[in-house]
């Protein structure tokens, strides 16, 4: 009989990429303080374990409980990351860089190691963070997105559910906004090209004043 019933059931979710494995937690009702028990089975419609599993939930449910799991994860951490740059010094300079670097890197990560197992997750949990996406009632279009084995396809289901692709094709954007858009951008690239001159220049100016004085006291 499986330790897995409509009592004992909490939750369940993947623990591996391949989807082959799953964790269930289940309430024992141990004594005294209640703890949750994990519980390993095979994702394999032969197990009994699984079989009764897949009657206390569905496997969509599953897909949204185990990004939820590697969100904790990565959130977890990225804070962790962020700690240690922050003291760094490194976080400051990233963050001032961002704005201009963000298109760049975008368009780099989404066209190139198309397949990339870590890409593709991380792709698919930052789409399902979109309430759009997240609450939509196309599950025929989320399922696809969630299945998706390159990041184009991903995308392209992400797109139908937020409806950016409409029946006459795909949405627009006024070229006087685009222009805006990269106009704003060179000015800033510009000044920050500006900014970080005129410091060069003052620390010359103030290298050479500083070994004027070392000369003069030298003569003396």
């Amino acid at each position: 009989m499986s330790l897995i019933t409509k009592d004992t059931f909490v939750s369940a979710h993947f623990i591996d990429q391949d989807r082959k494995n799953l964790e269930v937690l289940l309430n024992m009702d141990h004594t005294g303080e209640k703890e949750l028990t994990p519980l390993v089975i095979e994702a394999d419609e032969t197990q009994a374990d699984f079989g009764a599993l897949m009657e206390l939930t569905t496997m969509d449910t599953i897909h949204e409980e185990t990004w939820a799991v590697k969100k904790a994860e990565s959130e977890a951490f990225i804070a962790t990351a962020k700690a240690v740059l922050a003291d760094s010094g490194v976080l400051d300079q990233e963050v001032q860089l961002s704005k201009t670097k963000l298109f760049p890197t975008l368009v780099e990560n989404i066209f190139t190691n198309m397949e990339n197992e870590d890409h593709l997750f991380a792709l698919k949990l930052a789409l399902f963070e979109l309430p759009e996406i997240r609450e939509s009632d196309n599950v025929e279009a989320k399922t696809a997105l969630r299945k998706g084995t390159n990041k184009i396809d991903i995308l392209k289901h992400a797109f139908e559910i937020t409806g950016i692709l409409a029946a006459g094709g795909p949405a627009t954007i006024a070229p006087e906004v685009v222009e805006d858009a990269l106009d704003a951008q060179q000015d800033q690239i510009a000044a920050e090209s500006k900014t970080k001159k005129k410091a060069a220049i003052m620390k010359n100016i103030n290298k050479s004043k500083s070994a004027k004085v070392t000369s003069k006291k030298e003569k003396k």
